[in-house]
């Protein structure tokens, strides 16, 4: 007999055995119970948590003659209910990362206009609809606009984003969400005692952590864990899933965590050595950490954890010679490196660097960001208050925040003739790198009489851009054309005159 996947073969085929989508399969059979059946429907969630399946027991169900009898679910035993695929010409199931134009669409307006032929209502399924093109959904819209009475559409995406708001508010929208681990655990527990496969609860709360929410992948790595021989433990699954073995991965997390600097490398390179891809490494290490973090916060961890006792100890012991903070830092630079490691030239060399700064920091300061302020600090006037220092340091790159600078140094020098300069400039760097102040005329004759170099001195202090002074003049209408002519008025002044 040919295999089966487990995925499909334990696919829930009526309400009662979908998982971990309560709120939605409630709301569901209370509308079939109630017959209050809406004309669109829009399943939205992360892949593998029941929207398709879902979709596919709620086609049925509503055209099922006895399906208030049995809770609102399709009773199985009907010939609507038996008559699957293609052969069920009420339900018709698209795709539409495959079949995404107009055209499609347009063939949907066209043919729902027929009414069903066993069922009462006759079901569009469509999967993946965020692949729909803009002329497919509008061509959809005119149809969900005006539906038949006996038309029902039932849109299936991942990527809700993309879909029109003309589509969103004319459809019921439920959102599927992740299915917490315990659940996922008890799914695959229910599985595996269905096969006859003996198992460890260890191996079993390591197969649904990895599902990381998706009832599908969770199945399909229970599918790839059933083929280990004999009773399936923590070690087998660790083994298959490609994890890095525990023993390793402490080792080189305690080399991370009491900055033993040539352990860290020696553990890396043993670990690369052995085929282990750096990104890979790098989650896994990742993981190790965050159930230090569970340990060390968390009483009686293990309940959550789940892991075999050995493993489990030296977790424990482990986490009571580090802080809290250094283990939040360590999460913090190793999940910024994940995005990074996808670009890197050396993933490599880019993990071990990341590791080293996390194994030399306390976790309690950023100093290299404390440097940067006190090197700023450092720069400012003599004559400023304290007080003021503290909100004195300025982006270098930024000339908006280089100009508040400026401005709070002159206010210290008591110049109550300034105070009407800074509502009128505008400052900015130039395609030279040229520090501009463009000033009206006003406040450039001001500057450009008593205080030029006052303030040319002042954004000296703050950054190494020389300073161009700019008059800019109101433009009359009478002014426009001499403006496009290139004729307007522009003096320039700057700190070598």
């Amino acid at each position: 007999m040919k295999y089966v996947a487990l995925y499909r073969k334990y696919r829930p085929s009526n309400f009662d055995e979908v998982i971990g989508q309560d709120h939605i399969i409630n709301t569901l059979r209370n509308q079939i119970l109630q017959d209050k059946v809406s004309h669109a429907y829009l399943f939205t969630g992360t892949r593998g948590t029941g929207k398709t399946s879902t979709a596919k027991i709620f086609a049925r169900a509503v055209n099922c003659p006895h399906a208030k009898e049995h809770n609102g679910n399709p009773c199985g035993k009907c010939a609507v209910c038996n008559t699957v695929g293609a052969a069920n010409l009420d339900i018709i199931e698209m795709d539409a990362a495959s079949n995404n134009g107009v055209d499609y669409a347009r063939d949907i307006r066209e043919k729902v206009a027929y009414p069903p032929v066993n069922g009462k209502y006759k079901v569009y399924i469509i999967d993946e609809v965020h692949m729909l093109s803009v002329g497919a959904f509008n061509a959809l819209l005119k149809t969900l606009e005006e539906p038949p009475a006996h038309a029902l559409f039932i849109l299936c995406t991942t990527e809700v984003h993309k879909i029109p708001a003309t589509i969103l508010s004319r459809c019921m929208r439920f959102d599927f969400r992740l299915v917490p681990t315990p659940v996922l655990a008890q799914h695959v527990c229910k599985i595996y005692d269905a096969e006859g496969k003996e198992y460890t609860m260890e191996a079993v709360q390591a197969i649904a952590q990895a599902g990381e929410g998706s009832v599908r992948d969770c199945v399909s790595i229970a599918d790839r864990c059933y083929s280990a021989t004999g009773k399936l433990t923590y070690d087998d699954v660790m083994s298959i899933l490609g994890v890095s073995s525990q023993s390793n991965i402490a080792s080189l997390c305690k080399a991370v965590l009491t900055n033993a600097t040539a352990d860290i490398l020696t553990e890396t390179n043993k670990l690369v050595s052995e085929g282990k891809d750096v990104a890979r490494l790098n989650k896994d290490l990742s993981l190790y950490i965050r159930d230090l973090l569970t340990v060390k916060l968390v009483q009686d961890a293990n309940k959550i954890l789940m892991l075999p006792q050995d493993v489990y100890q030296g977790l424990k012991e482990l986490a009571d010679t580090v802080t809290v903070k250094k283990l939040l830092y360590a999460i913090d630079q190793l999940v910024s490196l994940e995005t990074n490691l996808r670009y890197a030239l050396s993933p490599l060399m880019l993990f071990e660097a990341t590791a080293l700064k996390v194994a030399s920091s306390s976790g309690e300061v950023d100093y290299e960001g404390l440097n940067t302020r006190l090197t700023r600090l450092e720069q400012l006037p003599q004559n400023i208050s304290a007080e003021s220092k503290g909100l004195y340091v300025v982006d270098k790159t930024d000339p908006k925040s280089i100009w508040r600078g400026v401005k709070m140094s002159i206010d210290a020098k008591n110049e109550p003739l300034l105070s009407g300069v800074w509502r009128d400039v505008k400052v900015e760097f130039d395609s030279q790198g040229n520090y501009v102040i463009k000033c009206g005329e006003g406040s450039y004759w001001l500057i450009e009489n008593k205080y030029k170099r006052i303030i040319q001195a002042e954004v000296a202090v703050l950054c190494d851009n020389k300073v161009v002074i700019q008059l800019e003049e109101q433009v009359s209408d009478s002014d426009v054309e001499k403006q496009l002519n290139g004729l307007g008025k522009n003096v320039t002044f700057d700190d070598k005159k």
